[in-house]
């Protein structure tokens, strides 16, 4: 069962050391990601963001972020990700539709908005699984990000 939990002083370590992929271990800015380390800094000094860990039972296996954003003048996942090792098992997907309704319970919000680099088949695929839509709009971050957004009760369980 997936589930999300506090990071805090017990697991913190464990966050900060999964990863996207094996050649992606111990970098700030993975390949289509920015690391667990870098969001947890992060939301140190930006209160608007929640982070969470990602268990499967007991085991750490993913981070998120989310929170509202300032730029985009709405909520917004910031980061979700899986460790590479957990990756194919459909936790992304279970670990997506529980941020969502927990985004929608904390804060009351109609849409939610998500960013992906264009290269991230990947996650693309499991956005539109989920029921996110593409806005045509492209976001300047380290790389520019695809924009996608999903309104309350369109998303696919």
């Amino acid at each position: 069962m997936i589930t999300l939990n506090q990071v805090n002083k017990h697991n913190w370590l464990d966050i900060i050391r999964l990863s996207s992929a094996e050649d992606q271990q111990n970098r700030v800015f993975e390949k289509t990601i920015a690391s667990n380390c870098l969001s947890l800094a992060q939301a140190s000094i930006e209160e608007a963001w929640t982070v969470k860990a990602i268990y499967q039972n007991d085991t750490p296996i993913g981070f998120t972020m989310y929170g509202y954003s300032d730029e985009l003048a709405g909520y917004e996942i910031c980061r979700i990700m899986i460790d590479y090792k957990f990756q194919g098992n459909g936790y992304g997907r279970e670990a997506l539709l529980l941020i969502i309704k927990e985004m929608v319970n904390q804060f009351k919000c109609d849409e939610i908005f998500i960013t992906f680099v264009p290269e991230n088949e990947k996650a693309k695929q499991l956005y539109l699984s989920v029921g996110f839509k593409d806005t045509g709009r492209v976001i300047k971050a380290v790389d520019d990000e695809l924009l996608y957004s999903i309104n309350r009760g369109d998303y696919h369980s």
